[in-house]
């Protein structure tokens, strides 16, 4: 039986509890509670209840063996104003409904069809690259990522189109991060100042992707992009997805197929400028496997560098740094009861710079993948896309993206990082830097 007393944590405020403490660093926050606390430690926010597990096996009993037990936590359901019930905040039947009918959109051969979109879209980046000419690498990757999930999406090839969808949902989001970190809220039918503009930005970008859902439907025949796979998707039943489904899994797809993939090589190209060594040897292996030839899907396997450099920058700047589950009744965890309504935190930046399972954690380096780490240490002690029922389902869209476009990027161009470049990290939904990643332009020679 679990004991009654919750697990140790720090002091907090009367009100608050430990609001001001996450607020002010919670990357640092968190890794700090983790090393004085243990394996289970507790917080508080407000009046909510919230424990932080480190311990592999109890996440994966949180993410696997107990998962029917867990919902998606209170800053995950935040984010329905604009992503609706798709798959990342829809639970029960209607999660698993829609899981089954997006599924095989994301096969491993559907998924290697778009490789040749992501090459063209990352060779029409580079015709534009002037050398010697600084860029901020994140801007630059984001607005790739960002045009290769609009092609394999909708179709769009389209700026103009591209700048319709991105700049409303960019407001959109701006705006519902800030409401999730103000702790007292205006309901959001009350007409303020804050929710008019939320209000505004949403229904345009609805109207947006309504069209886009439109066209799909009228133009006649299935094309290659995942929306003329979903609307064509039957479930077992022969039903189809509704507009408003349709509409809220092409926000959640764009939002995580492209953010994420962003991030990785923001990230990979930033750890790479401060690594000649890795650089070195990337370019030594992409030499020997492509010799200047945009990458294929089948190459991937030849190049086992470049994946270890990719799952390194995940493992030390994981794009997506923080899980949370709500208890959806009475549970025991490692000793202590979750009571319902309880919320399990889970962070990849904890867990991922543990000296348990990764020694000298604070260091990039990618030869640890090398000698077989992944099949050595516990399965949730490195877990970028989640895990269990609920991984992420672009998983390997997202590492076959990384891999192309890092290698299509690096055989031509590398980045040094300007000298008043300042670097830090900005934990919100994800983990972006902070102030961009201004860097000059290097022709490969």
């Amino acid at each position: 039986m679990s004991s009654t007393a919750l697990p140790p944590g720090p002091k907090g405020t009367w009100i608050g509890g430990n609001l001001r403490q996450f607020t002010q660093g919670r990357l640092d926050f968190f890794r700090q509670l983790a090393h004085d606390y243990g394996d289970v430690a507790s917080i508080r926010f407000g009046t909510r209840r919230i424990f932080l597990i480190s311990n592999p096996d109890l996440i994966e009993e949180v993410l696997v063996t107990q998962a029917k037990h867990y919902i998606k936590h209170f800053g995950a359901r935040s984010y329905k104003p604009v992503l609706g019930n798709g798959l990342v905040t829809s639970e029960g039947e209607l999660w698993l409904r829609q899981r089954r009918l997006s599924q095989p959109a994301f096969l491993k051969q559907r998924v290697q069809s778009y490789a040749p979109i992501m090459s063209d879209l990352t060779e029409a980046m580079l015709a534009k690259w002037k050398p010697g000419a600084e860029v901020d690498i994140h801007a630059e990757f984001t607005s790739l990522t960002s045009a290769i999930a609009l092609k394999t999406l909708f179709g769009l090839d389209d700026p103009g189109d591209r700048a319709r969808f991105t700049e409303p949902l960019r407001i959109a989001f701006d705006l519902m991060s800030i409401r999730i970190r103000t702790l007292l809220k205006p309901p959001r039918w009350l007409p303020v100042g804050s929710n008019r503009k939320l209000n505004h930005a949403v229904k345009e970008l609805f109207s947006v992707v309504d069209g886009y859902i439109e066209a799909g439907r009228l133009r006649g025949h299935s094309g290659d992009d995942l929306l003329s796979r979903l609307v064509s998707a039957q479930d077992e039943d022969g039903t189809r997805m509704s507009h408003k489904q349709l509409r809220d899994e092409l926000m959640t797809l764009y939002l995580a197929g492209h953010e994420t993939t962003s991030l990785t090589l923001s990230w990979s190209w930033y750890l790479i400028s401060q690594h000649p060594e890795v650089e070195r040897k990337l370019v030594e292996e992409w030499q020997r496997v492509l010799g200047g030839r945009p990458p294929t899907p089948e190459d991937l396997s030849s190049m086992p560098y470049t994946d270890a450099v990719i799952t390194e920058a995940m493992r030390v700047y994981p794009p997506v740094y923080l899980i949370g589950r709500e208890a959806t009744r009475d549970m025991d965890l490692g000793g202590y009861r979750v009571r319902k309504g309880y919320t399990v935190f889970i962070s990849q930046w904890v867990n991922h710079r543990d000296a348990r399972w990764f020694s000298n954690p604070d260091q990039f380096q990618p030869e640890r993948w090398e000698d077989g780490l992944a099949k050595r240490i516990p399965k949730y002690a490195y877990f970028p896309f989640g895990g269990g029922p609920r991984i992420c389902i672009g998983n390997t869209f997202a590492m076959m993206e990384a891999a192309i476009l890092l290698a299509t990027v690096g055989q031509k161009y590398h980045f040094t990082l300007l000298p008043n470049a300042r670097i830090d990290v900005n934990p919100q939904i994800t983990l972006a830097p902070k102030y961009g990643i201004p860097a000059q332009l290097k022709r490969r020679s």
